[in-house]
């Protein structure tokens, strides 16, 4: 049987910028459940896309389902079309009630059996004529809660059984029946008026079906490929509209001038160059030429330098920065956390000193000496290089000065955020460093607006890196190996993980994994393969001025063992630290493993990486970690961890401004995006501010959903 979308009356016009109160069937009460779902208007209705689908069109007949067909697998799901026997509320020990109904297609009868729904005897009455979907169980003759609909005329208006039963996210208040009830008055109501962001031309040449009938499709699918041509055009529409506004943001950067050429004659790079203890990589002279390049052009700067961890971007930065200051101007180095900025701060102090160039700390932790005197040399334009956390955001802090912008580890900070940092001056150079290799569909989907510089070798020099995945059950011998290593006079990591805490579990959202830290250093502090060495703990609640004191002490050689959280995850450099234990390993993602193994392998010596699931991780967990014991190479990482966790879980979307597709998937959709991008490409070169009437709809769709980033480019 053919199953066709819900054919129910159309109702009046509901504009789709409507709250949602004012959709039939949902009033002031039922709004606040859906608010908490983030859907405020009608169109965020629309735009709230089933999660997955129950694919409930295989009717039988009763007299079938303990004998059934060929090739369809037990308890699966199957639909009966018939009328209601017979049905009772059934009051069980414990005060519970359920329901209980016979319903007979004349073949046969089937008994349907709802767990705490007695209300449902007003529902399915006898004599009511109905469809149910759900798995037969065969040894108790019955379904279970299964999906069912009343239908009065044509089984082609089904929506709740029968058919492709779409499955959306809910929150309290909001049952599946309600919600896909209120989708389909939205549908009616409002789909027909929405504006299609894509130009009709666009969507005639890919093939793309109008923005109605994709919404139509992808709530109430009638077949397979209605629901994959409704899915291609969403995740199309996604992919195009964040690459238009990629394409908007560098062509206005390009075009607009405003940028300062400031590359010097090179007396101060010359100078520190002198007194590096190593000279540049192939690749590190090349990046640093791409750099100087962009500063002596006449617009701004846009570049990230993706280098692998301990391929030394931190150098390269630095000699950019010396260009810069040598032009009279202030060069920001932003970092994601207190200690990578302190540690970041000390390192360029000491590479710089041959140039005699001044390095300001300027942290959320800055004593109140420390900030006045960098902010008095900020607020009087002297040349300088500032190195900071988000501190650098505050509006407080001025640096009218502002020539270059260095962000490290983009993905920590974000659009916004990077825009807030540029505007501290006048269309000042901006440089991303990310040692977090980018899969090919995450820097299309993200970073379109910036041009690429490169280091993929590790400086010459380096000790192997070994990497293993032990059992729990073997810790004893890691810790033996471990003091080996402590006697040989290395250093060495202990990391947990940070868990998830559960609502009764404190307050704070790191208290379970500060208690585990705890615990772990109170246990090797004590432990007799150690005694005699110093273990240190580091966590994310302690004092600024604390961990600056943990960290100097182990970078000099005083602390042995370092236990500590995922603070330690970027950036940290301890050449002396030759290894590392990760504890529930399998809670990590590959790329923050990756991340996190860097800490290591950064001297002469061979170093060791040691991952520890924990005993009840599963198969997969484990086949993941096999990959990082498999290889070093951050790239075929990445892809690997994109491809098993997406892009929200692999980077921290809240953190990095990586959209929230609600259809495209960019593990999938490579082709989509590219294609994406092409058009993009081709619509803004043709029309860079999207004043052309059929680009009307388009414009406004990218002004709602992207307004921040597209500030600058569709100024007015």
């Amino acid at each position: 049987m053919t199953v066709t979308s819900p054919t129910t009356p159309r109702r009046a016009a509901t504009r789709p910028d409507s709250r949602i109160q004012f959709l039939a069937g949902v009033g002031p009460n039922r709004a606040l459940a859906f608010e908490r779902l983030g859907i405020f208007t009608v169109e965020h209705l629309l735009r709230h896309y089933p999660r997955t689908y129950i694919d409930a069109r295989h009717f039988a007949p009763i007299a079938g389902l303990a004998r059934p067909e060929p090739g369809i697998p037990a308890n699966d799901i199957v639909t009966v079309q018939g009328v209601v026997k017979h049905g009772a509320a059934i009051r069980m020990r414990g005060g519970r009630a359920d329901f209980s109904c016979t319903v007979t297609d004349g073949t046969g009868n089937l008994t349907c059996y709802f767990f705490g729904q007695p209300f449902l005897k007003r529902t399915l009455a006898e004599g009511t004529r109905v469809v149910v979907s759900g798995a037969f169980d065969r040894l108790q003759g019955r379904m279970t809660n299964p999906l069912f609909e009343v239908v009065e005329e044509e089984v082609a208006s089904l929506m709740h059984a029968g058919r492709m039963v779409p499955v959306h996210g809910l929150t309290r208040g909001l049952t599946a029946r309600a919600m896909r009830q209120t989708v389909r008055h939205a549908l009616d109501a409002a789909a027909g008026l929405l504006e299609d962001p894509l130009p009709s031309a666009l969507r005639e040449r890919l093939g793309l079906v109008p923005i109605a009938e994709a919404l139509e499709a992808v709530h109430f699918p009638p077949g397979d490929e209605e629901l994959a041509r409704a899915r291609r055009r969403l995740a199309f529409e996604e992919l195009f509209q964040l690459q238009a506004v990629l394409m908007l943001r560098r062509r206005a950067m390009d075009q607009r001038g405003g940028g300062l050429s400031q590359s010097g004659a090179g007396e101060l790079v010359a100078r520190a160059r002198a007194g590096l203890p190593f000279t540049l990589t192939p690749e590190q002279e090349q990046a640093l030429s791409e750099i100087v390049a962009d500063l002596a052009a006449d617009r701004p700067m846009q570049r990230m330098m993706l280098g692998d961890v301990g391929s030394g971007k931190t150098v390269v930065a630095l000699l950019a920065a010396l260009h810069v200051i040598e032009c009279g101007r202030t060069v920001a180095f932003m970092a994601p956390t207190e200690i990578l900025a302190r540690q970041h701060a000390a390192s360029l102090a000491r590479f710089a000193a041959p140039a005699g160039v001044a390095v300001l700390p300027l942290t959320g932790s800055s004593g109140a000496a420390e900030r006045r005197a960098a902010e008095r040399w900020l607020a009087a334009g002297q040349p300088a290089l500032v190195v900071g956390t988000h501190a650098l955001l505050e509006e407080k802090v001025g640096i009218p000065n502002l020539g270059l912008a260095i962000v490290d580890e983009q993905h920590r900070f974000g659009v916004e955020q990077r825009a807030r940092l540029a505007k501290k001056g006048a269309l000042p150079d901006v440089l991303v460093l990310t040692a977090t290799p980018i899969p090919r569909t995450l820097m299309l989907a993200c970073y379109g607006d910036l041009d690429v510089s490169r280091i993929t070798s590790r400086p010459a020099g380096r000790g192997r890196l070994v990497t293993r995945v032990v059992d729990e059950r073997k810790l004893p011998e890691v810790i033996a190996f471990m003091a080996k290593e402590l006697e040989a006079g290395r250093q060495a990591y202990v990391v947990v993980p940070l868990i998830e805490e559960a609502e009764e579990v404190e307050s704070r959202p790191d208290a379970r994994s500060l208690k585990a830290a705890e615990a772990e250093h109170r246990r090797l502090a004590a432990h007799p393969m150690l005694y005699g060495r110093r273990v240190e703990l580091l966590h994310g609640r302690m004092k600024g001025s604390e961990k600056q004191r943990v960290m100097q002490a182990f970078a000099a050689g005083e602390v042995h063992v370092l236990v500590a959280t995922t603070v330690v995850e970027v950036g940290v450099d301890v050449p002396n630290a030759t290894m590392m234990v990760v504890q529930n390993a399998d809670r990590f993602g590959l790329s923050q493993l990756h991340q996190l193994r860097g800490r290591v392998g950064r001297g002469r010596e061979r170093s060791v990486c040691v991952l520890i699931p924990a005993a009840d991780a599963s198969m997969l967990a484990r086949e993941r970690l096999a990959v990082m014991a498999g290889t070093d190479d951050g790239f075929k990482i990445a892809e690997e961890d994109l491809r098993l966790r997406g892009p929200g879980e692999m980077w921290g979307v809240r953190q990095s401004g990586i959209p929230r597709f609600r259809m495209a998937d960019l593990a999938r959709d490579e082709a989509l995006l590219v294609q994406a991008r092409d058009e993009a490409a081709a619509i803004t070169a043709a029309d860079p501010q999207l004043l052309r009437p059929e680009h009307a709809a388009l414009r406004r769709a990218l002004l709602e959903n992207y307004r921040e980033p597209l500030d600058l480019a569709l100024a007015g």
